[in-house]
């Protein structure tokens, strides 16, 4: 039966990550605080057989688990931890390296478990958003003029440069087409190509929310002031066509209208928890 041999380097490493920066802070986990079955501990620090399976994944590499592989890795960690508290009390931690490179590893798992809980927060919030058939119907009725039409559009685009968009706009007010205007950033566009400015028919729910106001204020062959979006994106809209169609009716559109309604509502909760958060947490950025 092959067995797990793990070099003395490998095996310190390992157990800098699974055991705590500090021998009070070891000791501060135990039976009861740690998740799966607890196969040892090592002057109280539990080591669970979740800490061994995660071990075998990296270190046999898709060989088969047994029994033999799973009880050398555990005298591998129970090793491991000894190596780790005794390094510990000889004040090894304190090495410049070290500390440099645990406390990147630390940073690593803080921002890993924020990006997990956020996802978890997010969750939270959106159940706790909930909107009624009331709110949907009366959503429907008072935006229907814009719900059941379908507007042509065309768009010049920037990201991060105001500038350019700006002289477009310019251009545009001296009286140059908005099509020979948004070609420009086009000029070797195969012939019989669509254009690519071009953006067709679009639904409400194709629209985003910070264009919807002034393509409302448009008429056919209007182009909008500049428009400016979340991460220095920029855009002038032509307004091509609008046409309203008849196969548009609350039912098609009851599913769209109420994650319209659920996303604002969650947005609303999320600003207005994170502003009682921020009154009853004490933030201190040193200088």
């Amino acid at each position: 039966m092959k067995k797990i041999i793990v070099p003395l380097i490998a095996v310190f490493l390992i157990g800098s990550l699974f055991s705590c920066g500090e021998k009070k802070e070891a000791n501060r986990k135990t039976d009861s605080d740690v998740q799966g079955k607890v196969l040892a501990t090592v002057n109280g620090v539990p080591i669970t057989e979740y800490d061994v399976k995660q071990s075998i994944k990296k270190a046999v590499h898709g060989e088969q688990l047994t029994p033999e592989a799973t009880q050398n890795m555990l005298q591998v960690l129970v090793r491991n931890e000894l190596i780790y508290q005794q390094s510990i009390e000889l004040g090894l931690d304190k090495n410049p390296e070290y500390r440099r490179k645990l406390e990147e590893v630390e940073a690593q798992l803080r921002a890993y478990k924020r990006q997990e809980i956020s996802t978890l927060y997010r969750g939270y919030i959106k159940n706790k958003a909930e909107v009624t058939d009331s709110e949907t119907k009366e959503y429907f009725e008072k935006n229907s003029n814009r719900i059941q039409a379908k507007v042509h559009l065309g768009q010049i685009y920037y990201k991060g440069e105001e500038a350019r968009i700006a002289e477009d706009y310019k251009e545009l007010k001296s009286g140059k087409s908005f099509e020979k205007v948004a070609s420009k950033r086009f000029p070797n566009l195969p012939k019989g190509m669509n254009a690519p400015w071009d953006l067709g028919y679009l639904h409400w729910s194709q629209i985003p929310p910070y264009w919807q106001d002034s393509i409302d204020r448009l008429k056919p062959g209007q182009v909008s002031d500049i428009i400016k979006g979340p991460n220095k994106r920029f855009w002038l809209i032509k307004l091509v066509d609008r046409t309203v169609d008849p196969n548009i009716t609350f039912a098609t559109e009851k599913e769209k209208i109420v994650e319209v309604l659920r996303k604002q509502k969650a947005d609303e909760l999320s600003e207005t928890m994170l502003s009682q958060m921020r009154a009853k947490s004490k933030i201190i950025y040193p200088k």
